[in-house]
């Protein structure tokens, strides 16, 4: 009876701590969550900040429940973004964060409707885009979706467009070479049409979870 006593009060604890790494899941619940407002389909101008420190962006929302917040540092150079790639997915933080976020909009002015969505094949041709002063890359699209690098280019972007969850733009999927350490060797993205970008043919923005691409293409 005794040693039956003594084996249970040494299974206690165990039997305790097994429990509680059970209801923690193996940490999954200190993922951090983050809210991002919700904003009809369309192309918006917003500001998260306040009147004496604005933080202006752009807010993408595609009518697929995908949606894409892009944050801009001093140089109109996207600095922070939130996307989400459908309605029933959690929003998700790039450079990731470290505590929950719940973003605010201060204000946000819906931009004019494109005339008609992006398609690969509407877009097909040949561009030009700067990653830094000096540095470019050329690359072009093809009807099918190929994108392919320039010959005269010593940054090599290549990949694939897809209409699919693309924020109202089109999905794209990049590989990188010979562009620098600062540029993603592999990125998943958008390719947006916005009016405010023009000369630019399009903007595109992609990242790999920790750094962020973000480039102006100008038709070649």
């Amino acid at each position: 009876m005794q040693a039956s006593l003594l084996l249970r009060a040494r299974l206690l604890p165990l039997l305790a701590t097994l429990a509680l790494a059970a209801c923690n899941g193996g940490g999954d619940d200190d993922t951090p969550v983050v809210q991002v407002p919700e904003l009809s389909p369309g192309t918006y101008l917003v500001n998260v900040g306040t009147t004496e420190a604005p933080v202006l962006g752009r807010y993408f929302s595609g009518s697929d429940g995908s949606r894409l917040l892009v944050l801009h540092n001093s140089a109109d150079q996207a600095e922070r973004l939130y996307r989400r790639s459908a309605a029933d997915a959690a929003w998700t933080a790039v450079p990731a964060a470290t505590a929950d976020v719940s973003i605010a909009l201060q204000s946000s002015f819906k931009q004019a409707q494109a005339s008609a969505a992006p398609t690969p094949a509407g877009l097909a041709g040949r561009y030009v885009a700067q990653l830094a002063p000096g540095v470019w890359a050329q690359f072009s699209i093809a009807a099918d979706g190929s994108l392919n690098a320039g010959s005269a280019s010593p940054c090599k972007l290549s990949g694939r467009l897809d209409a699919k969850a693309g924020a109202g733009g089109l999905a794209v999927s990049l590989n990188a070479s010979g562009c620098g350490s600062s540029v993603p060797a592999s990125s998943q993205g958008f390719v947006l049409l916005d009016a405010e970008e023009q000369p630019a043919r399009f903007r595109l923005l992609a990242d790999d979870g920790r750094s962020l691409l973000d480039l102006r293409a100008f038709t070649e």
